[in-house]
C-alpha cells in the first residue's frame, strides 16, 4: 500500500514538474570500489542545476561492502529535495573491478551535460582513462565539454596529487528547428516552414535549438530544406528601408504626439536608427516598433 501511495504521489507531481528536476535511479548500478557511496555517484539526472548536482555528493547512501540500497531508506534521505523522483524497490551496488569504472564516469559526465541542455540525448564513449587512479576519484567538470572529444581532468579526493584526464567521445543529439522547403536570401521563415527533427548536432554553440529564435527572421543564404541551421544563416527582417517614410511617436504613454518623418537609416524591430523631420529638418535617434513606425528616444 506504501509503494501504491508513493507513486500516485510521484504521479500527481509530474504536471507542476516544469522546473523541478527528474533524479533516476536504476535497479542495478555499477560503481567504482569507493569506501563511500553518495547519490552524486548513481543518479541518472535531468533538468538539474550544477549546484543542485553538486549536492548530491552530500547525501551518502552506502559504505563498505553494502550491496543493496532499498527504496524506503533512500525516500528517507531525499525527502527535502525539491525534485521527482524514479525510484525502484531497492538498487543493487555493482562494484567494478577497476578503480575506474567507465560506466560511472559517462552518468557523470552526461549528468553534468545535461545541466547545460536538459532537452538533449548524449552518447558518451570513454576511449581512455588514467591507469593509476584511487578508487576515491572525483572529475573536475570546470572544463569546456561543448566539444565532440573532451578532456576531463580527475584526481583522487584522498591525495589529490594522484590525478590524470578522462578522453571521452561526445555526441549530442537534440530536436532542432529545420525548414520543410528551401528558403532563398532574405525570405521571411514562417511557422508553416518549420519543423522539428531529431538531429547529431557537432560544435553546436552556433546552432539554432529552438522554433522561437527561427521564426519571424529572414534567410542570410540559399537555406536548403532539411540542413540544420546556424544564427549566421539568418538576419532579422528589415521592416524598413534608408529614405522610407514612417510615423513617429514621442512622448509618453498618456500622452503622445506623432509627426511624419523620413528615415535615414533601414533597420529591424528593435533597431535604432536615425529619423529626419522634413519640416524642420533636425535629427532624431528612433526605436523600430513595427513596420513604418518608430518611436523618438
Amino acid at each position: 500500500m506504501k509503494n501504491i501511495i508513493f507513486i500516485l504521489l510521484i504521479v500527481s507531481f509530474h504536471f507542476s514538474f516544469a522546473q523541478r528536476g527528474e533524479i533516476t535511479f536504476s535497479s542495478a548500478t555499477e560503481v567504482s570500489p569507493r569506501e563511500t557511496i553518495t547519490a552524486y555517484d548513481i543518479i541518472e539526472a535531468r533538468n538539474l542545476s550544477e549546484d543542485v548536482l553538486l549536492k548530491m555528493k552530500e547525501i551518502e547512501l552506502a559504505k563498505g561492502e553494502t550491496k543493496t540500497i532499498f527504496k524506503n531508506e533512500l525516500i528517507r534521505k531525499l525527502k527535502n529535495l525539491n525534485s521527482q523522483f524514479v525510484l525502484p524497490t531497492e538498487i543493487k551496488i555493482l562494484r567494478s573491478k577497476s578503480n575506474v569504472s567507465r560506466m560511472e564516469l559517462e552518468r557523470k559526465i552526461k549528468n553534468h551535460l545535461l545541466t547545460k541542455c536538459n532537452v538533449c540525448e548524449y552518447k558518451i564513449q570513454i576511449n581512455s582513462v588514467p591507469q593509476s587512479l584511487a578508487s576515491d576519484w572525483d572529475i573536475d567538470a570546470n572544463v569546456d565539454m561543448s566539444k565532440s572529444v573532451i578532456m576531463v581532468p580527475v584526481y583522487s579526493k584522498s591525495n589529490p596529487d594522484n590525478k590524470g584526464y578522462v578522453v571521452a567521445e561526445v555526441k549530442k543529439y537534440a530536436k532542432v528547428p529545420v525548414l520543410n522547403r528551401v528558403a532563398k536570401v532574405s525570405e521571411t521563415i514562417t511557422e508553416d516552414m518549420v519543423v522539428l527533427e531529431n538531429r547529431l548536432v557537432m560544435n553546436y554553440q552556433d546552432i539554432v535549438m529552438d522554433k522561437k529564435s527561427i521564426l519571424g527572421m529572414q534567410a542570410s543564404r540559399f537555406i536548403n530544406a532539411g540542413q540544420i541551421i546556424y544564427y549566421r544563416d539568418l538576419k532579422r527582417e528589415q521592416v524598413l528601408r534608408k529614405g522610407q517614410m514612417v510615423k513617429a511617436l514621442f512622448g509618453q504613454n498618456n500622452f503622445e504626439l506623432s509627426i511624419s518623418a523620413q528615415a535615414e537609416e533601414g533597420g529591424a524591430v528593435g533597431d535604432v536608427i536615425k529619423v529626419k523631420n522634413l519640416d524642420s529638418q533636425k535629427m532624431f535617434a528612433a526605436k523600430i516598433v513595427d513596420r513604418g513606425l518608430v518611436k523618438i528616444e
